[in-house]
């Protein structure tokens, strides 16, 4: 390899170790067990420490060694980890230029963090089979490399007095460095060359192992019979010695070194022990510690031995501490529930009461014991907080009652077995809950649980356990939910309407209950309005909402609402993707969320990936009971206060909603996808109204310009099925918004000039729907170079908007200046295939009208109709059909010939009641039709259109 050396040396770093931390003993065991290994296998390999990294071997290969004795987990985020990566690239790259292809070690005792997916597939090799996740690898460690090269490129800059000649050295050394990164092939070698060792143990348990390792290696036979604690210090002590050493040849350990010291006499040996060092490190107080222990086993196996001589004589005991109930009256509801799980109970011996957090599945099985206790033998209750293991295993008092001995020796998934297995040993008719406070547990240990012969079972969980005789807990009905209210609220008048709207908004959670009413109580002059005011405005947060009130779950601590939920309704502990997923669903509808609409929105070329990908992230989360289905498995529903605690602790976070980005791109696509047939987007109309509501002005900066685009769809689509009387000052609030973010020449704000200017009448604004249809062809024309797609269809619409906005006010002129605009725009881009082709018969028939030749004008907009049954089918904008009818309609009503005047109204009708259209259009063409029924007395037809038309109104 040609590679400048010189241009990288200011970024080699002094890796060489330094005899001051705790790590250096993990360090020097590691030198020695190598060192050790080599003698007893005759393998003359020098080793060196503190050279070029932790340890250097030279033999067959180069091998280079970081050692890291750390209490965390790694990770390609953490600076150890990147710092080590960009040391081993530097020699990586000093040794290649001498074609030496050397191998490098990160070893430490530590693991890798849970959510670190990359390091482990590198750490398995398993990377170097997917090209997509090499790819990823390779990025990783450019951007590794990049970021840990600027950094001392910054701090060698950062010091005083430097010449500019020093600087332009540095950062051309800096360029070089970078264009080395660039290499693809030597990455990807160099990546091929780091091996990773993780040992998934504390610092003592690595060290114990180690030493434990070199002990037995020192009882080989090549050690002649020496005292293995004598030949540990006497090595440990030449190791600290060679790495004291100033000149980097000498900091080598060699088995011809390990001979001459074992010739030595014993006297001589405990001479070259360094005994300060040995005490420094703690090698007597570790010795120490080891004989402590063991005389501590042997104490505790005799315990052992002694209490399996008791007799069991467990009988009617609560083996763990039970939250009882002293006021059982104040938990309302639930009484025909409650027997319904006794008798379930009584025929299953398991059940599995499941619901959102907050609902009361704790508070519900409180009610449960207080009325049937003493139906059960032993009662255990263990509430779940981070895995089953440590609920049994860390739970004194259930230890305590069994009068089991648990061997520390063991794993902490051993000594659950055998709490398992001794539980089971008690007696005929127990009863266990197990309160599961956060996600899924692992099914195969609670299926151990389930199997336990003598023990009826009842777990609490937000999941639905299919197997475990699920029991949805029923939300309380209006007048018990009004009573827990008033049960913690003394506020005389509560509105039953607004209190039943609240109880909607909230899914009827019992905390979400008893927390407002609380809060409410120790206010002096909150009310239920304003906090669901401020719940539905999601300013939950805000200081009149800060009031300290207490929960009984919490043990009395004083709480506030907002904080309390956070801490509640957390989606902590899942993965990434579900994470991703669930703070997307959080922008939508609580309910109601179909499915397919979810799998359609990301776009018909990925529908076949995304079925996959949706169904199981969506089955995760339903069994993690975060979501729930709903009609058939066909949608799904999100409790509403876990939406609204994810988006609260969304819009805390850096680059909020970003990861919704795609999700709000792809949806702004499906609603233009109704350009031509609208009622084929109005699916998605409800999922862009939620979005748009959820993320507040405030929050959208990371998002901004796709929500613009988002909402600039919902409104034009939605014109299509509302009617709204302030639609134009939500058009013109949208364009100042787009205006301030995007600059007024953007191409995006033509299309809202183009819409704002159809939400005005005719009649009373034509110069302002004017004035903003030139706003939109300007900007088209100042960026003709850059059109997308949809942009140039848009543009011809536009033109012809103009032309007959300049038509209702009899300016013939400009009317043919903006149609022969349409012209020369299809004759420069060959653009003839679409809808608005028709529109131009339009208004050359509208023209014709004008000179009172009606039959001309009706031959043209029968050429219209012509040409758009010849359009593709996917192109076709039946909207525009059903205007075209409605202008025969208007024409033969001209000429006097009524039937026909009505069978192309009805026609016209017809088109936009197959389009579902729901505005204010369609009730122009109702009253129109209803009119001509009423001259022909059609007065049935009278009857069955107004009645369409007072539907459409209402």
């Amino acid at each position: 390899m040609d590679i400048d050396l010189d241009s990288i040396k200011i970024f080699k770093r002094n890796t060489d170790a330094i005899f001051t931390n705790r790590g250096f003993y993990y360090q020097y065991l590691s030198v020695l067990k190598k060192w050790v290994t080599n003698f007893v296998n005759d393998n003359d390999t020098p080793i060196y420490t503190e050279v070029e990294n932790d340890i250097k071997e030279i033999g067959e290969n180069y091998i280079f060694t970081q050692l890291k004795c750390y209490s965390s987990e790694f990770s390609l985020n953490s600076k150890e980890i990147k710092s080590s990566i960009f040391d081993f690239f530097i020699t990586y790259i000093k040794y290649r230029q001498d074609n030496i292809f050397p191998l490098f070690s990160f070893v430490t005792n530590s693991g890798i963090k849970k959510n670190e997916k990359l390091l482990g597939k590198w750490l398995s090799r398993e990377v170097f089979n997917d090209n997509k996740e090499l790819e990823l690898l390779k990025k990783k460690n450019r951007e590794i490399l990049r970021s840990e090269s600027n950094k001392i490129r910054q701090s060698k800059l950062n010091l005083q007095n430097l010449s500019v000649e020093r600087r332009l050295e540095i950062n051309g050394n800096y360029q070089a460095i970078c264009s080395i990164f660039e290499n693809d092939l030597l990455i990807e070698d160099f990546c091929r060359s780091v091996r990773w060792e993780f040992g998934e143990q504390t610092t003592e348990e690595a060290i114990d192992k180690i030493k434990s390792e070199i002990l037995t290696l020192l009882k080989d036979k090549a050690f002649n019979g020496r005292s293995t604690q004598i030949i540990f210090r006497l090595l440990l002590s030449e190791i600290n010695r060679c790495s004291q050493e100033t000149e980097e040849y000498k900091r080598c350990v060699t088995n011809s070194d390990l001979q001459k010291l074992l010739e030595l006499a014993d006297v001589d040996i405990k001479n070259r022990i360094d005994f300060k060092f040995i005490h420094l490190i703690g090698v007597e107080i570790e010795e120490l510690k080891d004989r402590v222990k063991n005389i501590e086993t042997v104490q505790e196996k005799q315990c052992s031995e002694i209490k399996k001589l008791k007799p069991r004589n467990l009988e009617n005991t609560d083996l763990t501490l039970i939250p009882y109930i002293n006021n059982v009256e104040n938990i309302i509801g639930w009484d025909t529930e409650i027997e319904g799980i006794f008798n379930i109970l009584n025929q299953k011996n398991l059940t599995a009461i499941h619901n959102f957090r907050g609902v009361g599945k704790t508070t519900f099985i409180k009610k449960f014991l207080a009325k049937y206790r003493n139906e059960y033998n032993n009662l255990v209750w263990l509430n779940i907080e981070k895995s089953l293991h440590s609920a049994f295993v860390l739970n004194d008092v259930l230890i305590s009652n069994l009068d089991i001995y648990l061997d520390k020796e063991l794993t902490i998934e051993q000594q659950f077995n055998a709490i398992l297995s001794e539980m089971d040993k008690y007696g005929n008719n127990n009863l266990l809950i197990l309160d599961i406070q956060k996600n899924a547990e692992n099914i195969v240990d609670l299926n151990k649980i389930v199997s336990l012969r003598n023990w009826k079972k009842i777990i609490l969980s937000r999941n639905r356990y299919k197997s475990y005789n699920p029991q949805p807990l029923p939300y309380l009905q209006f007048e018990d939910a009004k009573k827990l209210f008033q049960l913690h609220c003394s506020q005389e008048n509560i509105d039953d309407n607004i209190f039943r709207e609240f109880l909607e908004y909230i899914d009827y959670n019992n905390l979400i209950i008893e927390l407002v009413a609380k809060t409410i109580e120790n206010s002096f002059d909150l009310t239920l309005e304003f906090i669901f005011g401020s719940l539905k405005k999601q300013n939950l947060n805000n200081e009149s909402l800060k009031i300290d009130i207490e929960i009984s779950e919490e043990d009395s601590k004083t709480i506030r609402i907002f904080d309390f939920l956070l801490q509640k309704f957390t989606i902590e502990g899942l993965e990434n993707n579900e994470k991703y997923f669930l703070e997307y669903l959080s922008l939508l509808p609580s309910s109601n969320i179909i499915i397919e609409d979810l799998i359609l929105i990301c776009g018909k070329d990925y529908v076949e990936s995304n079925k996959i990908y949706f169904v199981n992230v969506i089955n995760s989360l339903e069994r993690k009971g975060f979501i729930q289905y709903e009609n058939g498995r066909n949608s799904i529903r999100v409790h509403k206060i876990l939406q609204d605690a994810i988006l609260y602790s969304i819009r805390d976070k850096n680059s909020a909603f970003f990861n919704s980005f795609h999700y709000i791109a792809w949806l702004t696509g499906r609603l233009s996808d109704g350009y031509n047939s609208p009622k084929e987007s109005f699916r998605y109309l409800k999922y862009a109204e939620s979005i748009l509501n959820s993320i507040k002005e405030q929050y959208r900066e990371s998002v901004y310009q796709p929500l613009l685009l988002l909402e600039n769809e919902y409104l034009h689509l939605s014109s299509f099925f509302f009617i709204r009387e302030n639609t134009t000052d939500l058009w013109k609030d949208l364009i100042t918004r787009s205006e301030n973010y995007l600059g007024r020449e953007d191409v995006c704000l033509a299309a809202m000039y183009n819409n704002l200017a159809l939400s005005l009448k005719h009649e009373k604004s034509i110069d302002e729907i004017i004035s903003y249809l030139n706003k939109a062809v300007k900007i088209y024309y100042k960026n003709s170079g850059s059109y997308k797609d949809g942009d140039l269809l848009m543009f011809v619409t536009v033109l012809n908007n103009l032309a007959q906005a300049y038509l209702f006010q009899n300016d013939f002129d400009n009317t043919i200046k903006a149609f022969s605009k349409v012209a020369a725009l299809r004759k420069k881009h060959y653009f003839y295939s679409d809808a608005q082709i028709g529109v131009g018969y339009t208004i050359l028939s509208e023209i014709y009208k004008k000179t009172k030749n009606f039959d001309k004008s009706e031959s043209l907009i029968k050429e219209a109709i012509k040409y758009h049954n010849l359009i593709p089918l996917e192109k076709r904008n039946d909207f525009l059909l059903s205007s075209y009818y409605n202008k025969l309609s208007e024409y033969s009503l001209m000429k006097n010939n009524l039937q026909d005047a009505l069978t192309y109204q009805q026609k016209c009708v017809e088109i936009l009641e197959s389009e579902e259209i729901q505005n204010a259009h369609i009730s122009y063409m109702y009253q129109f039709l209803i009119d001509l029924c009423k001259v022909c007395n059609d007065f049935d037809s009278v009857k069955i259109y107004e009645d369409k038309l007072k539907s459409v109104e209402q």
